[in-house]
């Protein structure tokens, strides 16, 4: 093994492509191009003498080495920032207030792992809820920041991120050619649950609402079984579900997500919570 070459900025190339399962993806976090990370990649592997991803033309998958080498990479990279916060003295710490609109907990897990990677210190009190919950929260001062999916009316606010909203269901699942369509969808209230159902009337699907949750985790266990249809940003579909093609299922607007602060918001650690989001939403 030629552990000259087992560099940090190797590891690092390693645990996003593993993460996003993609080199397209791992290439614009990494902000460099995908034959660079690529080549990262073949580096680490030579270096090591194993194999550690399959790659197909549509996915990357682990090897068990790859898995190994993950958890172990992982802890690598939070003791060097850790580390690097401790020796200089300049991380910061406390306490941050998010609150979450459940559409929106889509992104969370990205964006914890890029905030703690960066401020390990800093710890986040994550409140999940509808758009209007988060954004009274914030009002009434139980929250430093609001990621919302709408803005139910109020004031101010600054676009986060976006993505094509689409159609998906479990990739061994066929509910997409079921008549009358089965949905699982987000209750009363929800935009993107209004949109879907006008589009579908507008192009002459019939369907059910076979499933109705106020919350994302309720609707992913229906979706998951392989017994309904939902909506979904494009960007967070992941390996176990496939999107429907187009031309079976009427477009879909994009899918919009707003960050709000409180009003003369000061706290260093809320600032920089907001930056790794705002970061991370435009990749």
């Amino acid at each position: 093994m030629q552990t000259s070459k087992f560099s940090l900025d190797l590891l690092r190339s390693f645990v996003v492509v593993a993460e996003t399962r993609n080199f397209t993806r791992a290439a614009e976090q990494l902000n460099c191009v995908q034959s660079a990370v690529s080549t990262q990649i073949r580096k680490l592997e030579e270096s090591l003498q194993l194999r550690l991803l399959e790659r197909t033309k549509r996915q990357v998958h682990l090897t068990d080495e790859g898995r190994t080498l993950l958890h172990y990479a992982q802890r690598i990279l939070r003791l060097k920032e850790e580390a690097l916060a401790e020796i200089t003295q300049q991380g910061l710490s406390g306490r941050v207030r998010v609150a979450v609109s459940d559409t929106a907990m889509f992104y969370m897990p990205k964006v914890l792992k890029a905030f703690a990677d960066k401020h390990p210190k800093i710890d986040i009190d994550l409140q999940c809820g509808r758009s209007w919950d988060a954004l009274d929260a914030l009002e009434a001062g139980q929250a430093d920041l609001a990621f919302v999916t709408q803005k139910c009316g109020r004031k101010g606010g600054k676009q986060a991120g976006q993505s094509p909203l689409v159609w998906a269901v479990s990739a061994q699942s066929n509910a997409d050619e079921l008549n009358p369509v089965p949905l699982a969808i987000f209750g009363p209230g929800c935009i993107y649950r209004k949109a879907a159902l006008t589009a579908l009337e507008r192009s002459g699907r019939t369907y059910r609402l076979a499933y109705e949750s106020p919350s994302r985790a309720g609707l992913e266990c229906a979706v998951n079984a392989g017994l309904a249809v939902t909506v979904i940003p494009e960007d967070c579909v992941n390996d176990g579900l496939r999107i429907i093609p187009p031309e079976n299922f009427p477009v879909l607007p994009r899918f919009k997500t707003y960050l709000f602060g409180a009003s003369g918001q000061k706290s260093p650690s809320a600032k920089a919570f907001r930056e790794i989001l705002t970061t991370n939403l435009a990749n």
